[in-house]
């Protein structure tokens, strides 16, 4: 077995290697520190006082474009991620996979906020990064009691989750002062910058490197907290900023050592922890395995046999046979800089016209004349004639030939990208286009937005709801109970170890809204009228079916506020009393004679049968729901009960 200082050899070695390592002349490094200059409209450097600094937009033009299309396929439906059974028998575990995935992505982490930085990180600077882990860290909350009696300081004092400080006595009685332990784990999704990720320069993908990891700049208190011994990183030197261009571009508005320690605190001393997954051959057998291993100065500071890595990498645009490919930004970059000199230029060209220069003599005043005003007079000495004394030189006018080879950058722009002057808003002759032609426009942009949202979905928002069913199933210890639209929910992820009954399909809808929308209208149309024909092939839950994906497609995510479910008995206990109702408060209002009027109470009797029937129904339906939910708890006891006889543990909900 390899001990940790040539473990730390062949780490150190890797990382010096890695592609984005903050060492001498990371080419990514500059250029997407290059990039993020382009975004914010920074000067190129080469500008002229007294001429024109104008830095147009293209970069930013694009990423802001694509940005919130590709938002919109992932977040306009109701579940971000969806897992489907690969047999009938698992579709409930299916279900509540779905369910449970999308409320840890949405609720327990911000999903839309994550989305949107990784999706931009992957437009402007190649990649966007998304790491998944289990917290099971403890969360503290400091708290005092004041005046406690023996009795009540007994009870604190007994409490697992309360850890006292400090115990004074006073005239009240005791003051106690301590923290709340509260230690739940959870799956915990966040943002890694694109500037920290680390990966082999041989790698071809980001599923399977040979090494990656993120390196990251950490306080010597943040990592006593991670869990790491105090006394090694009490021993570890403090590093000094190694110069990371992007961030000093990210971060342009701010002065500069913004992340040093400006005190004599050593526990706010800034140490780079590397987190990194290595394949190597630790145990000598022959062959590698996949570690993960925590690495700063040079030291090992802990390390782990694992069986993947957490990153989760989304490229825009993949090049193949190698991790990194390139992003939209990188392709207008030079067409930024091509139509700033344009436009630069015509700024100028218009300057000359309007303030020419001209051939003077020492008969003119010069102060009249370097002071160009609107009106303003040049004066002249002596009588001769003034056209000896000034003279114009003339500027022809290039503002034509200028704005045609502006035009030409910006249809460049729209061939590389897809992003047109149609998707941004700004064409203003498109109302004088044929609708074909805005059509075919919309459509090819769309094509491209629509092929990257489709790789970002299998190679990172996929994997992202595939491991957060998996660390779940490996570390919640117990069943847990969730809000879900306002209802509670149960759910045991311990029963889906070692399962992989399921697969997860991510960017539902990712077509044409308005297209969708319309193709489930006349679907719904079709299906109304072979009900009306009596015809079997659609019945009632299919119909709702179709509503359920229109209500989804049009932005909306509650169905049940709008359409009943024709397998839930309350649902359809309520609108059949609503319907019956009706059609007695009709009858009444047609009564014209006695007979009408005994008809109407023959009609009152049978609806008050027919509504009495139904409700009878509905109580033994509800009758059988609740048994079948004893039967699964007393399932889930016994499951229970088995874990804790195997584990020799306590588990809780147990029958033991």
């Amino acid at each position: 077995m390899l001990n940790d200082s040539e473990i730390a050899q062949i780490v150190g070695a890797e990382e010096r290697q890695a592609l984005g390592y903050l060492g001498e002349g990371s080419q990514i490094q500059k250029n997407r520190a290059t990039l993020i200059d382009y975004y914010n409209q920074k000067p190129f450097g080469d500008e002229v006082d007294g001429l024109s600094k104008i830095v147009t937009s293209d970069v930013s033009d694009v990423v802001e474009t694509m940005l919130p299309q590709l938002l919109e396929i992932f977040t306009q439906s109701k579940y971000t991620a969806k897992f489907t059974a690969t047999e009938e028998q698992y579709k409930d575990e299916a279900e509540v996979k779905t369910v449970f995935s999308n409320w840890v992505f949405n609720e327990q982490n911000s999903g839309v906020l994550t989305l949107h930085n990784m999706f931009k990180d992957a437009l402007l600077q190649y990649t966007g990064c998304v790491k998944v882990t289990w917290d099971d860290s403890e969360e503290l909350k400091a708290d005092q009691f004041k005046g406690l009696s023996e009795i009540e300081l007994f009870k604190l004092q007994s409490d697992p989750n309360f850890k006292i400080k400090k115990i004074q006595e006073s005239d009240d009685g005791v003051d106690v002062e301590g923290e709340w332990i509260n230690k739940t784990g959870k799956v915990c999704i966040e943002n890694v910058p694109p500037d920290e990720l680390l990966v082999a320069r041989r790698a071809r993908d980001f599923i399977d490197p040979p090494f990656i990891g993120q390196r990251t700049p950490r306080t010597r208190s943040e990592l006593i907290q991670m869990g790491f011994k105090k006394k090694v990183v009490q021993s570890l030197s403090k590093d000094e900023d190694p110069g990371n261009e992007v961030k000093i571009a990210r971060n342009w508005d701010l002065e500069e050592n913004y992340e040093e320690n400006p005190t004599n605190d050593r526990s706010k001393d800034v140490i780079w922890l590397g987190e990194y997954y290595i394949k190597m051959d630790a145990d000598e057998d022959g062959i590698s395995e996949l570690w993960q291993v925590f690495y700063a100065n040079g030291k090992v500071l802990e390390k782990n046999r694992v069986e993947s890595h957490p990153f989760c990498v989304a490229v825009p645009i993949p090049i193949p046979h190698r991790a990194i490919g390139t992003c939209p930004a990188d392709q207008v970059a030079d067409l930024q800089l091509l139509k700033s000199t344009l436009v630069r230029q015509m700024l100028n060209n218009i300057y000359s016209t309007n303030f020419n220069r001209v051939v003077a003599n020492e008969r003119v005043d010069l102060d009249d004349l370097l002071t160009p005003r609107p009106g303003g007079v040049v004066r002249v000495e002596g009588n001769g004639p003034i056209g000896d004394s000034v003279y114009p030189l003339q500027t022809v006018s290039q503002v034509p030939g200028i704005l045609q080879g502006i035009d030409y950058t910006d249809t460049m722009r729209e061939i590389r990208t897809g992003v047109t002057r149609y998707s941004q808003g700004v064409d203003t002759e498109a109302l004088n286009k044929t609708a074909e032609a805005y059509a075919g426009q919309r459509n090819s942009s769309q094509s491209r937005v629509n092929m990257i949202a489709r790789i970002f979905a299998d190679t990172a928002v996929k994997r992202i709801f595939e491991k957060i069913v998996e660390l779940a199933s490996k570390y919640q210890a117990e069943p847990m109970q969730i809000q879900v639209h306002g209802r509670p929910l149960n759910i045991d992820p311990t029963q889906w170890r070692y399962k992989t009954h399921c697969h997860v399909n991510v960017g539902i809808g990712t077509g044409e809204r308005r297209e969708k929308i319309a193709n489930l209208s006349y679907f719904i149309g079709e299906m109304k009228a072979l009900i009306e024909m009596g015809l079997p092939i659609v019945d009632s839950k299919k119909l709702y079916n179709a509503y359920d994906k229109l209500v989804t497609e049009v932005g909306l995510k509650e169905t049940s506020l709008y359409f009943n479910d024709p397998e839930i008995p309350q649902e359809q206990l309520i609108a059949e009393i609503e319907r019956l109702t009706r059609e007695n408060q009709a009858i009444k209002q047609q009564m014209q004679n006695p007979l009408a009027e005994a008809e109407a109470i023959k009609q009152e009797a049978t609806t008050q049968r027919e509504i009495a029937k139904i409700r009878e129904k509905a109580m033994v339906d509800q009758a059988k729901l609740i048994q079948d939910q004893m039967q699964h708890d007393d399932q889930i006891a016994l499951e229970l009960t088995k874990i804790e006889a195997d584990t020799n543990k306590n588990v809780t909900g147990s029958l033991i």
